[in-house]
């Protein structure tokens, strides 16, 4: 088996560079970003990278450093991404605890199992292909098992289940946390290694299932496993980063505890069985011989270290994810490193077009900035602030009606404003004690308000950029604030549970927006039959009290006020998009949501006020966050958008009604094609 040589995945062609058009669901015109990182891993011969993200795995070619595949985007999720020994097979663990295989010749999944269960008990954190590639092992919260893997099977061997597993137990006070539950074969593929609390290894043998030893000695939980390639050796690494080593022989310690003074360590082993170890800082790594207790290197990272970083198998390579999107990848005997953008990456809270149809900005929350897209060149054309003006953002954005300033909140209690044209800030607004939620601006540039996490709701006056009004009213979070398009008017909603309607000149409260609890005229409810039935029956009542709205915006005509009411609690029977005459604040409408959609907590009228598109959250059981498209005349949903593999943030049309924009808690944003579903 060591004279295997590895095969050439089926990749895109060379010249197939315009990522945001890769695997692109259904309506979609675009992706832009990449999804969250969630994991790094070499092939076998470390000619390529699998990076393991939100919306599926990407495959990088290690020598050019350019993307050549992505896959698993169905569902995406991936925790990890991990290649056979031949490179012919990646095994993926995703979050649903679905282990899938995929076949690098054509990028099909071949082969998959679901662990079953529900939310955290199910994710899978670690995948493994034993040396020989004929047994496949995966490893989550308290649940370790063994596959005997062939082609388009996945046969169970072994289970290990610890019970009552608290996540608690498995991370330290003091320390960055990492992944737990590690796994890994023997070097002759007859010995499994897995944990059996959160500071004990057990040696179980793959023939006959039956548990070898236990191995003790960590005074934290572990983290990382790895055999020698001689298969005498066991090596452990533990949060506080701490690395020992076992002779599995006579199950002595072979090397004592070694504390290293980073963050976190990761382990490989050369062919002639030197133990390296990366100790990871914030802003380092240094790469040491732990046999020799020799310092073979350091370098400086790009950005601030973050949580994934892999050696390649034979110790050669490095590579690790940095807090500013980037990769970098560390070389034996080179001085420099390499390092490339996967993605903008951070999570877009929220997204606006500019006026002219061809701009789109993504309101990316930490320390990405706001990017401003070009959807015709599908190229960021600038972002806000620039980069030595950049720290942790938050999510909140406004653009002013002329396009000419842009106001974000700073991820703390202030308020920047940029004009986007010089990218020259303009002002800084305090006066919030706690992070800010929501920004707006007035249809007539007059003015600016924002909303507080406790139930701060300030006006702006900005022509002198001062604090004209802080209104009272609400007692907690101001989730969302829209404008009448008259200007004189704003709706804000809050965590509280309410709604109010206020005039901006005077700072008064005009009246909040009723909320009884059943409707007496069912004809004004829309949906399935059984679910409206189920409605006017009281079967949703005892979820009230948890109710709110996360997002709340005007018609453009004026006439209407729609909200998206949902909750937090896990059952989520308050699931409704409920539409306002403006004038008598009476319901107009109530659209019921359909089956397994939750939280439909953005919203966005379309120019013409025919239509409302709402993105919910993801719920489990779904492979995608539902974007329903809504006939304001009929209360008919004509059409719903299946993309993103997280929770639907917020969601735009363009001034001229030809596409929509959606921002997703998956890292990304997406463009849909309008046209062939609207007038």
């Amino acid at each position: 088996m060591e004279n295997r040589q590895p095969l050439t995945p089926a990749l895109r062609p060379l010249n197939d560079t315009d990522v945001t058009t890769w695997e692109l669901p259904e309506g979609a015109l675009a992706r832009f970003g990449h999804g969250l990182r969630l994991d790094v891993e070499f092939s076998n011969d470390a000619a390529y990278l699998a990076v393991s993200t939100t919306i599926g795995f990407w495959l990088y070619d290690t020598n050019t450093l350019a993307p050549r595949a992505l896959w698993g985007t169905e569902r995406g999720m991936m925790n990890v991404a991990t290649f056979s020994h031949d490179s012919r097979w990646i095994a993926t663990g995703d979050q649903d605890g679905i282990l899938k295989v995929w076949d690098t010749q054509n990028g099909q999944c071949v082969a998959k199992t679901d662990w079953g269960g529900t939310e955290e008990r199910n994710v899978i954190f670690h995948a493994r292909f034993s040396p020989d590639d004929q047994y496949l092992a995966a490893s989550g919260l308290g649940h370790s098992a063994i596959y005997a893997w062939r082609e388009e099977q996945i046969v169970p061997i072994s289970s290990f289940k610890i019970e009552n597993t608290k996540s608690n137990d498995y991370r330290k006070e003091g320390t960055a946390n990492d992944r737990y539950f590690p796994i890994a074969f023997s070097t002759n593929s007859n010995i499994f290694a897995y944990v059996s609390s959160p500071e004990t290894v057990t040696l179980s043998d793959i023939k006959n299932g039956e548990d070898i030893t236990q191995l003790t000695g960590h005074t934290a939980p572990l983290h990382t496993l790895l055999f020698s390639p001689c298969g005498q050796y066991l090596a452990s690494a533990s949060l506080g980063a701490t690395v020992q080593v076992w002779d599995i022989q006579d199950e002595s310690l072979a090397m004592h505890p070694k504390t290293y003074q980073g963050e976190r360590v990761r382990l490989a082993y050369t062919p002639d069985e030197t133990l390296r170890v990366a100790d990871i800082y914030s802003d380092k790594v240094v790469i040491w011989d732990a046999s020799q207790h020799n310092m073979l290197d350091t370098f400086n990272t790009i950005g601030n270290t973050d949580n994934y970083a892999r050696f390649s198998s034979d110790g050669s390579k490095f590579a690790i994810t940095c807090k500013n999107r980037k990769i970098q990848i560390w070389h034996e005997g080179d001085s420099t490193t390499r390092s490339f953008f996967s993605g903008y990456g951070g999570v877009p809270y929220s997204v606006a077009f500019m006026q002219d149809n061809k701009t789109l900005i993504g309101g990316n929350w930490g320390g990405t900035g706001k990017l401003f897209w070009d959807i015709n060149r599908r190229e960021v054309e600038r972002i806000l602030p620039p980069s030595d003006k950049r720290s942790s953002l938050g999510g909140c954005m406004t653009l002013s009606p002329d396009d000419q300033l842009l106001a974000i909140d700073t991820g703390g209690n202030d308020i920047q404003i940029w004009n986007i044209e010089s990218e020259v800030l303009v002002t800084e607004l305090t006066g919030h004690e706690k992070d800010i939620y929501s920004l707006t601006f007035s249809p007539t540039s007059e003015y600016l308000v924002s909303g507080g996490t406790r139930d701060e709701l300030y006006v702006w006056d900005i022509t002198r950029w001062r604090k004209q009004h802080t209104l009272i009213g609400h007692t907690s979070s101001i989730e969302a604030i829209a404008f009448h398009p008259d200007g004189k008017r704003f709706v804000t909603s809050s965590r509280d549970g309410t709604a109010l309607l206020w005039n901006v000149e005077t700072g008064e409260q005009i009246s909040p927006l009723p909320l009884p609890e059943t409707l007496e005229d069912a004809s004004k409810y829309r949906g399935e039959p059984q679910e409206i039935e189920r409605v006017i029956n009281g079967g949703n009542l005892q979820y009230k009290k948890y109710q709110h709205m996360q997002s709340i915006v005007f018609s453009p005509c004026g006439n209407w006020i729609a909200g998206g009411l949902g909750n937090w609690t896990g059952d989520a029977l308050i699931n409704e998009i409920r539409l306002w005459d403006t004038e008598t604040l009476e319901t107009h409408m109530i659209f019921l949501q359909p089956h397994g959609c939750i939280r439909p907590w953005a919203l966005a009228f379309s120019p013409c006020g025919k239509y409302l598109a709402s993105g919910a959250w993801w719920k489990w059981g779904l492979d995608k966050a539902p974007i329903h498209l809504w006939d304001m005349s009929t209360g008919e949903n004509i059409y719903t958008f299946w993309g993103h593999a997280s929770d639907v943030q917020d969601v735009a049309f363009s001034p001229d009604g030809k596409h929509l924009a959606s921002g997703s808690y998956d890292g990304t944003v997406l463009l849909w094609a309008m046209e062939p579903f609207i007038n």
